[in-house]
């Protein structure tokens, strides 16, 4: 809202700087023009369709009257804070940003196994903070241990680590994701049995008999002994 509220404050700015110099450098001539085109407005209204003119006027007199309550609420509304007061100093004041308690909360939460997202919510209420935190996790969890140990560590990082003031207990949110379509875990191998004692794990094939093979002799007369 203060963004919005400093386009107005300058674009309005903007459009009086040369509407009041003019009119204040040649009032008689502005008067006189605008006396003038308001008579002949008046004029034209008188002349026309009465349930018409009184129509138009009452729904841009609704209009307007919704958009400036709308801009009344969207002023005076409570504002979020940004920043949580650390406590337990020794000396002086901190404040700690709402995105970075967040941040640490992932960077805590994010490691645990079977943990697949994280997403705190953190709102800060009359100093003291309070925490929502959702959690998707994978299929096949323990979920009254994992929930226990989440809030733990919630407590642990707000608490020990950042020095706030936790108002009431934490709360997580579990989500466990379904298991997806066609996906199946592994599946068991086979046991082979063991061989019997003083047999070999792999059967050697039988050693077969060597061939014959031909012998020569120098001083043979060229036969070939078996």
């Amino acid at each position: 809202m203060n963004t919005f509220n400093r386009i107005v404050i300058v674009v309005s700015l903007l459009v009086l700087i040369p509407l009041v110099t003019v009119f204040l450098v040649i009032p008689h001539v502005i008067l006189s023009d605008v006396g003038r085109w308001a008579t002949d407005l008046g004029r034209q209204l008188w002349a026309g369709d009465v349930p018409m003119r009184l129509g138009i006027g009452l729904l841009a007199a609704l209009i307007f009257t919704v958009l400036a309550l709308v801009l009344v609420f969207l002023e005076l509304r409570p504002r979020r804070k940004r920043f949580i007061r650390v406590e337990n100093l020794t000396g002086g004041m901190a404040t700690i940003g709402i995105e970075s308690v967040v941040r640490q909360l992932e960077y805590r939460l994010d490691p645990i196994p079977d943990v697949i997202a994280v997403k705190p919510e953190i709102q800060a209420k009359h100093g003291k903070v309070q925490a929502l935190v959702n959690v998707s996790m994978a299929a096949g969890v323990n979920v009254p241990q994992m929930a226990s140990r989440l809030v733990d560590e919630v407590k642990d990082v707000l608490g020990t680590e950042l020095g706030l003031r936790i108002a009431g207990e934490p709360e997580v949110r579990i989500n466990v994701l379904a298991q997806p379509a066609g996906r199946r875990g592994a599946q068991p191998r086979p046991v082979v049995p063991a061989p019997p004692a003083g047999l070999s794990a792999s059967p050697q094939p039988p050693e077969l008999p060597a061939p014959n093979t031909l012998m020569w002799h120098d001083d043979d007369a060229g036969e070939p002994v078996v």
